[in-house]
């Protein structure tokens, strides 16, 4: 199966889950009726349906400006990289992403097929990509890198959540099991406060809930998507996603 590409699955698939990752996780998917979804890895615990998720907030230290070795241009792997604080185990950047932060550096970001384990305190590590690297790396360059968005979801945090957010669960995914959540079109999202319908809603003060941001107001926290059918607060409300 080539990747990227948008999977054409039926409804009954995305409330199904596995112990494996039988597609790539980010890998987006459109129902019968246009709605989305995300191929996920749940990394907190287990969904509850309604709820919302978000990317795993990375510390910050651990995978930004680390080392990396001198190359020629053309090279598909990265020696020489290093970590700080923590390790990174053998393949969790899979799907995730890797670029070189030093300002003059040609490079865009590119994304990881794979990794070596990445020794906290060590430059010894290798990063795998898909696609030759564009531009020569030279030295003294360092680079940041972020597993998958989709590896390792966790609950929306409240108001305001600490990374992106990705999509709402339809299922409720075991801990360290794969499965869809919704990403674009009706979605049964968990209520705080009042919603309007017509109103764009956002992350709400309970973690996983969205809450109603007037129609024209500003609004500096990530927009979820809009209301089409309201109910009380803590309970389920339908809402047109707009997060893919």
């Amino acid at each position: 199966m080539s990747f990227p590409n948008i999977l054409h699955i039926g409804e009954e698939e995305t409330l199904s889950s596995y112990t494996t990752e039988r597609v790539p996780v980010g890998s987006l998917a459109m129902i019968e009726d246009g709605r989305k979804y995300r191929f996920t890895e749940n990394g907190g615990v287990a969904q509850v349906v309604g709820e919302m998720q978000q990317a795993r907030l990375e510390v910050v230290a651990d995978s930004t400006g680390q080392t990396v070795g001198t190359m020629a241009a053309g090279v598909t792997v990265l020696t020489g990289v290093g970590a700080t604080n923590n390790d990174f185990a053998i393949d969790v950047l899979k799907y995730g992403y890797v670029f070189t932060d030093t300002a003059a550096d040609a490079n865009p970001a590119y994304r990881v097929k794979s990794n070596t384990l990445l020794d906290a305190g060590a430059s010894t590590g290798t990063i795998t990509l898909f696609v030759p690297t564009r531009a020569a790396i030279a030295a003294a360059t360092t680079v940041s890198y972020l597993r998958s968005p989709w590896r390792d979801t966790i609950v929306a945090v409240a108001t305001p959540p600490t990374a992106k957010v990705l999509g709402v669960a339809v299922n409720a995914i075991a801990i360290d099991a794969f499965g869809w959540i919704c990403s674009r079109g009706p979605a049964s999202v968990l209520t705080q406060g009042t919603l309007v319908i017509g109103d764009p809603c956002s992350p709400g003060t309970d973690a996983g809930s969205a809450r109603d941001v007037a129609a024209g107001t500003a609004e500096v926290e990530p927009v979820y998507g809009i209301v089409l059918k309201v109910e009380a607060t803590t309970e389920h409300s339908l809402v047109f996603l707009t997060l893919d």
